[in-house]
């Protein structure tokens, strides 16, 4: 076998050498001027406090026992001595209800479908209402609307329906329309025991009951303690079907620490973001905050509007929205001083360092959103993109980096 010469065993040797120098060399220069760099880009920010608190309105549950059809939608308005639901003895009589509504709605087209043969314009105005169906149920669904959307779908498909009778004869439909009110008729027929449940004064709607209404009521709120709040467990629920809220006003209460009270200190007004059930933030006016009780303290907030998105809300998490930021984001330790005191960031300009001084917008956890500084012009005004140095060993401006 033939052996290797001392030769290959040195040059092997060198090679190692120079491989473990290489890398020493870079690990050396690392530790000893480590530079690294990010790009900068625009962005927004919100000093929020978090909190978690609980929806209080004015609300009086409804009883019932029995099979109960609704005749509101939820957050609906409703007048004095409106109908507000209807208990059936029957247990088969929401399914009876439900063939109803189907029935009447069939006899509507019907008749549409009939006296369009007495009005020849009758069909154009459907198909026009059609076409705006279309357009209003594509926009719902753009928006991410699908309470709106499943309205208007249904909307559309009975004027669809009712365009399809339009090619029947006279005749033809006429027999319908008697055949389909002597079903309807049939069906009236067997609901019995019918309860009506009417509205004693004006109020909104909503068929979710969750066991709070009597704990959470606007009148308990001045004397309401943190401890209070926290233990707060809802009532057992044994024939509310629904309830009815009144007023205009809901509030929101949630215990905060005296350390997030005394931010809210000479503010008259808030914006509420809700964690769930809304889109927007909502501004809302603070009441004065409770007693103290172990460094805790009840703020409630207070709103007259949108009383009608929240009345199925109940326990929730939130935010309250102090002030808003925007600027260029950057990470904290890239901010520095020059010789003059002034606030900046050094960029990788070509090969070199240069400083481009900064105002400071906002201190986040671990970045900064910031400016260009006032008076800066030209290559001096930092930028969205323009590459900054986070780290490095020596800087100055026009030192060579790479």
């Amino acid at each position: 076998m033939k052996q290797t010469g001392p030769i290959f065993k040195i040059l092997a040797t060198v090679i190692l050498a120079g491989v473990l120098l290489f890398f020493g060399v870079q690990m050396y220069q690392y530790y000893s001027d480590p530079f690294t760099t990010t790009l900068v880009y625009a962005a927004e920010t919100d000093d929020a406090i978090s909190v978690d608190g609980w929806m209080v309105r004015q609300e009086e549950t409804i009883h019932a026992a029995g099979t109960l059809v609704h005749e509101l939608l939820e957050g609906e308005k409703v007048g004095a001595g409106q109908v507000i639901a209807t208990a059936y003895s029957s247990s088969g009589a929401l399914e009876t209800v439900r063939e109803m509504e189907a029935k009447e709605l069939q006899l509507q087209q019907l008749e549409f479908a009939l006296a369009s043969y007495l009005d020849p314009d009758a069909a154009l105005k459907l198909d026009s209402s059609i076409f705006e169906n279309l357009l209003t149920l594509r926009g719902d669904l753009a928006d991410g609307d699908y309470a709106n959307a499943s309205e208007h779908l249904s909307q559309l498909k009975g004027n669809i329906l009712k365009r399809s009778h339009s090619y029947s004869s006279a005749p033809e439909i006429q027999a319908q329309i008697g055949q389909v009110q002597s079903e309807l008729d049939a069906l009236r027929a067997q609901l019995s025991g019918a309860n009506v449940i009417y509205a004693q004064r004006p109020a909104l709607f909503s068929a979710v009951c969750d066991g709070y209404e009597t704990m959470l009521t606007p009148g308990m709120l001045a004397d309401l303690m943190p401890s209070q709040l926290e233990k707060l467990k809802a009532q057992a629920l044994k024939d509310e079907v629904g309830k009815l809220v009144y007023g205009d006003t809901w509030y929101y209460a949630a215990v905060m620490t005296q350390e997030d009270v005394a931010r809210l200190e000479d503010r008259e007004q808030v914006a509420l973001r809700l964690g769930k059930g809304m889109e927007i933030d909502i501004t809302m006016q603070i009441l004065a905050p409770g007693e103290v009780e172990n460094g805790k303290q009840v703020v409630v907030l207070r709103s007259d509007k949108y009383l009608p998105q929240v009345t199925q809300l109940r326990h929730l998490t939130a935010e309250l929205l102090l002030n808003s930021y925007s600027g260029l984001r950057i990470p904290a330790n890239a901010l520095r001083l020059d010789e003059n005191g002034q606030s900046g960031v050094y960029c990788v300009v070509g090969f070199t360092a240069a400083f481009k001084p900064v105002d400071v917008v906002y201190r986040g956890d671990g970045y900064t959103l910031v400016r260009a500084a006032d008076g800066a012009t030209g290559s001096d005004i930092l930028r969205a993109g323009d590459e900054v140095i986070v780290t490095a060993g020596e800087l100055y401006d026009g030192k060579v980096v790479r």
